[in-house]
């Protein structure tokens, strides 16, 4: 809301003074304080000497137990599936239980330190509906997001006329995005006042080199880049070294470590298919966003055709093939929804395009919402269904249609979100009879 703008007519902060001095901040709507505490004993404490947080909004965030929390969620995936699970073993992988988690998103606020009585900038978060929550320490982040917390927060209250009326006046919120190696961040301000462009860039690119980060600014319908807006994360998958540009403001998967753990499982699936098939086979990979999974996969397929609607992924995709030397993908901007609308009606530029490959797996990575009926009625003709799932209740009601016409081979859970209700299913299954596609 606005209580929590700098800048604006109804701010907690008014703007800085062009005369260079140090203006006095009003308190905003009150936050409350979480985080980092004096520690008055050793129980709970993690590296570094920081202490776990009392709570994280959204977030049943205990770190001590977090091995019987996620045996739990599994428990209740195994549950909620009940008989369609017959016969098959349900795997799991755990996250790491702190610093795992790659994208953050906070509002800034003004808080009084009750020490000093001194008017400080801090991140904040909404809980379910309650007062502003104060974060002073985010350890379910990595640590090099960590580390710029407070530094971006310092540097912030230290701005002093033109510096602060261009950076910091009006700023709503802060985005972090990095990478798993952490030598890759961009910081993205958002504000609730239009923003200008020389004057901006020129003080942001200062922040950028003090902080070592780039910087993106957002307004209404404004976009400022001080370095550049993406990262590049590097790991090795399947036993090969692979490298993507992550977009700002566009999806990515903020676990990383897991990220990389679904695509060698995912990889591993493929090289079984291949193996008992006796053939490579090619790939319809839907909802592929900027290629996380269609880079590794495309080395075990003949040929792939992915499809995605987001433009900015689109181009990071191609950027991403390019990047990693992969010339055997067809990528095409598309809405998934009337793409496999066309597939199944076997008409139009969709079948068109599709009739060229000799599919033998699709692979679908779809929103929370899951598969619609046209994507699923397609699915069922392919001889190998690879479901990569974010929502378990989607997924029952999508495998209990699928499993007319497939076999489940696998199923395995990975907690992509840990303290939260929601993980990742990826699920293998094989078409009954011999034919499909």
């Amino acid at each position: 809301g606005k209580a929590g703008r700098m800048g604006s007519a109804s701010c907690p902060i008014p703007p800085a003074s062009t005369s260079g001095r140090r203006t006095r901040w009003r308190l905003p709507c009150p936050c409350v304080p979480i985080g980092r505490t004096r520690a008055h004993s050793n129980a709970n404490q993690e590296s570094g000497g920081e202490l776990a947080l009392a709570r994280i909004p959204y977030h049943d965030y205990r770190p001590e137990r977090y091995d019987e929390i996620f045996r739990d969620k599994v428990r209740e995936i195994e549950e909620s599936f009940g008989s369609m699970l017959s016969g098959v073993e349900v795997t799991a992988q755990a996250s790491a239980p702190t610093h795992f988690r790659l994208r953050c998103r906070f509002a800034v606020s003004a808080s009084v330190d009750r020490d000093t009585g001194e008017t400080r900038l801090v991140h904040t978060l909404f809980d379910r509906g309650a007062d502003r929550v104060e974060v002073s320490s985010f350890p379910i982040a990595s640590r090099q997001i960590n580390d710029l917390m407070p530094r971006l927060m310092r540097h912030l209250e230290g701005l002093e006329g033109e510096a602060a009326a261009q950076v910091r006046d009006g700023l709503d919120a802060v985005h972090y995005l990095g990478t798993m190696r952490g030598r890759d961040v961009v910081v993205t301000l958002i504000y609730g006042r239009p923003i200008q462009g020389e004057g901006w860039k020129r003080e942001a690119t200062k922040l950028a080199e003090e902080l070592g980060v780039s910087v993106v600014g957002r307004s209404k319908g404004v976009k400022l880049v001080a370095g550049r807006d993406y990262v590049v994360e590097r790991m090795a998958v399947g036993g090969r070294d692979v490298t993507w540009k992550q977009v700002e403001g566009s999806f990515s998967n903020p676990n990383g470590g897991i990220c990389k753990d679904t695509m060698d499982h995912i990889c591993e699936l493929c090289e079984q298919i291949s193996s008992r098939e006796g053939r490579e086979g090619d790939l319809l990979d839907l909802y592929c966003g900027n290629g996380n999974y269609t880079v590794p996969l495309s080395r075990l397929f003949g040929r792939v055709l992915s499809v995605e609607i987001n433009d900015r992924l689109v181009e990071a995709a191609r950027e991403n093939m390019e990047q990693n030397g992969v010339d055997n993908v067809t990528l095409v901007r598309s809405d998934c929804l009337k793409f496999s609308a066309g597939l199944r009606a076997r008409a139009g530029p969709e079948h068109k395009c599709a009739s060229r490959f000799d599919f033998s797996t699709i692979l679908v990575d779809p929103p929370r919402a899951g598969l619609d009926p046209n994507t699923l009625e397609v699915a069922s003709r392919f001889r190998n269904v690879l479901y990569i799932s974010c929502n378990a209740d989607t997924l029952r009601t999508c495998l209990r249609a699928l499993l007319r016409t497939h076999d489940l081979r696998s199923f395995r859970v990975f907690d992509h979100f840990p303290y939260t209700k929601y993980s990742e299913c990826v699920v293998h299954l094989e078409r009954k009879e011999a034919g499909g596609r």
